[in-house]
C-alpha cells in the first residue's frame, strides 16, 4: 500500500466508485454498521454516528457522513473504468493526522479543524487514512459520466473536461456553502421531511458549485498555494465568518493568527476568495443579517444591533448596498 497501513486493528476497504446507494452496502460490510434503508448506523462496538446514502437522479448520488469510528480505517479507490466526478465537502476534526495519497502525491493533514472542497477523478487511485479518532463530517457527491454528458453543456462540459485531465482540483469553501452543509450535518431529528430537506440543500450546493465553475477559469493556473497555507487560509475565512456578531478582528490579528505577514495574508486571501478581508467579513455578516430578517425571528432593529449596529440608518444604508433593497422588504414579521 502507498499509505502506510501498518496500524494495528486497522480495517481496510478496497473498493470501485459506484453509485452512493451500493456504496454503502460495501462500507457497512468492513465496518460492522447495519444498515437500514439507505442509511448505516454504527453500533457502540464498531464507533458512533451515521452514513446515509441519497439518490438525487440516475447518475447522479449522495452520501451524508457523520461518524467516528473505534478502529482506523484505510480507504482505497481503486481507478474506475469509467470518467465520473467525486465533489467531497467535509469538515475536518483532526484528533489524529489524517493521511492521503492520490496517484503519487501524498499528504499528511494534521492540522486542527478546517473546512475542505475537492474535485476528484474516478478513474484516479485514491487512498485515505482515518486514525480511529478522527471524526468523519461531511457530503460526497457522485456525478457519473452520462448524468454530466446528458445534465451540462457548453462551458460547464469544458469545465468537466478539464477536470478529467486534471484528476485533482482543489477549491475553498465559501461561508455559503459551509452553511448549507452544516445544515445537511445537523438536522433536527424530528424534523418533518429529513429526506426533502437534505436533497434540497444538495442540490442548492451542487447549484452554487456549477454557478461558480461558470464565474472561473479554472484552468489559470493561480499563484501556488501549499497545503500549509491553504489549510491557514480556510481557518481565516471560518474566524471571519463566526465572529460576524462582532467587530472585524483587524489586519494585524488576522497575520499573527495566520502567521503570515499583512502583505502575504492580505494578497492570498483575495486571490482565493476573490475579495479582500474586509470586503468578505462585511458581506458574510450582511447575508447573515438577511437569513435572520427572513426568518422571522428578530425584528430589523435587533438584527442590526446584533451586528453592531448603533445606528439603524447605517445598518439600512449598507444593506442595501449589498442587496439593492431596505431589510423592511426582506421583513416577514
Amino acid at each position: 500500500m502507498m499509505v502506510n497501513d501498518a496500524s494495528a486493528g486497522i480495517k481496510k476497504f478496497n473498493y470501485k466508485q459506484t453509485g452512493y446507494l451500493e456504496w454503502l452496502k460495501e462500507f457497512a460490510a468492513v465496518t460492522g454498521g447495519e444498515v437500514k434503508g439507505n442509511t448505516v448506523n454504527f453500533s457502540p462496538k464498531a464507533g458512533q454516528g451515521y452514513s446515509t446514502a441519497y439518490f438525487l437522479e440516475k447518475g447522479f448520488t449522495a452520501c451524508v457522513n457523520n461518524y467516528r469510528l473505534n478502529d482506523h480505517i484505510l480507504l482505497t479507490r481503486e481507478p474506475s473504468d469509467n470518467f465520473g466526478l467525486i465533489i467531497y465537502l467535509y469538515h475536518l476534526d483532526i484528533k489524529a493526522p489524517i493521511e492521503y495519497q492520490l496517484e503519487n502525491i501524498p499528504i499528511t493533514i494534521d492540522q486542527e479543524s478546517h473546512y475542505t472542497l475537492s474535485f476528484v477523478n474516478a478513474q484516479t487511485l485514491h487512498q485515505v487514512k482515518f486514525g480511529k479518532s478522527a471524526e468523519v463530517k461531511g457530503l460526497s457527491i457522485y456525478l457519473e459520466n452520462e448524468w454530466i454528458s446528458k445534465n451540462l453543456h457548453h462551458r460547464l462540459l469544458e469545465v468537466f473536461s478539464y477536470l478529467k485531465q486534471v484528476n485533482y482540483y482543489k477549491r475553498f469553501i465559501n461561508a455559503r456553502q459551509q452553511r448549507l452543509m452544516d445544515e445537511v450535518l445537523n438536522i433536527p431529528p424530528d424534523h418533518p421531511y429529513p429526506g426533502i430537506f437534505i436533497r434540497s440543500r444538495i442540490l442548492r450546493i451542487m447549484d452554487k458549485l456549477l454557478e461558480n465553475f461558470l464565474q472561473i477559469d479554472i484552468s489559470e493556473s493561480p499563484e501556488h498555494i501549499n497545503e500549509d497555507d491553504f489549510i491557514t487560509l480556510q481557518k481565516i475565512e471560518t474566524i471571519l465568518t463566526s465572529c460576524y456578531d462582532k467587530n472585524f478582528p483587524g489586519i494585524e490579528k488576522l497575520s499573527r493568527l495566520s502567521l503570515m505577514s499583512e502583505s502575504k495574508l492580505k494578497k492570498l486571501f483575495k486571490q482565493s476568495f476573490g475579495m479582500g478581508l474586509y470586503e468578505y467579513f462585511q458581506k458574510n455578516r450582511l447575508h447573515r443579517a438577511k437569513e435572520q430578517i427572513v426568518s422571522g425571528k428578530f425584528s430589523i432593529s435587533e438584527v442590526g444591533a446584533r451586528l453592531g449596529y448603533q445606528n439603524l440608518s447605517n445598518f439600512s444604508a449598507a444593506f442595501r448596498k449589498e442587496f439593492n433593497c431596505l431589510p423592511s422588504e426582506f421583513d416577514i414579521k
